[in-house]
């Protein structure tokens, strides 16, 4: 009888925990829009700092980082603001704390970026090293935690870019960063996206049946 008692419970505390997991599988995919939208102003910033703009106002090359990160913080936060108006806060442990996790890395992206676009100090391999293991963190963070392999394959590439960022050239570096933030900002992001609008459709199924 007591055996009987203890494998209830344990059944009961693995289903839990794969209830969370998939619960902060669903908050990663909710936001996933996020990510797509960041990758993007990664590429607006690099191409502006990078001179491929034309203009007066695209010539100031040291804003390109500090407006492009500000702007897009603005951006997610209204749009943010108008999708979720009314949602409550992440249900589980396990949500809220991947919101912690990026918001974490988003802080330090700011306390990084904006004083070294303003500064105009830094070189620019150990800056791509720093932000991808910063990403590299984040993702890794965030994927161990809902056992998301796809995810913690971005962490993987993130961090080969930082180190192939200290030992290639400039050029190389960078070239390493486009093809990071394609692959684990857009790819990914849009993947995720992909995941979150089937659920939707197999929720409204099973609703309607």
């Amino acid at each position: 009888m007591e055996s009987n008692v203890k494998d209830t419970e344990l059944t009961e505390r693995l289903e839990l925990i794969a209830n969370m997991m998939a619960e902060g599988r669903r908050s990663t995919t909710r936001w996933a829009w996020t990510i797509v939208l960041w990758g993007a102003a990664f590429y607006v910033a690099i191409a502006w700092s990078s001179g491929m703009f034309g203009g007066p106002i695209w010539g100031q090359h040291y804003m390109a980082w500090p407006v492009t990160m500000i702007g897009t913080w603005l951006l997610t936060w209204t749009l943010a603001g108008r999708m979720h108006k009314g949602a409550k806060a992440p249900k589980t442990t396990v949500g809220r704390a991947i919101m912690s996790i990026w918001t974490a890395m988003g802080i330090s992206m700011f306390a990084l970026l904006v004083p070294l676009g303003l500064s105009g100090r830094g070189d620019q391999q150990v800056c791509v090293a720093v932000v991808a293991t910063l990403l590299g963190t984040a993702n890794a963070a965030s994927g161990i935690l809902i056992k998301w392999k796809a995810q913690f394959a971005c962490a993987v590439v993130w961090w080969l870019v930082a180190a192939a960022s200290l030992f290639g050239s400039a050029t190389q570096s960078l070239i390493a960063f486009l093809v990071a933030i394609f692959f684990c900002q857009i790819v990914f992001g849009i993947y995720a996206m992909i995941c979150e609008s089937r659920r939707r459709r197999q929720v409204q199924g099973a609703a309607n049946a």
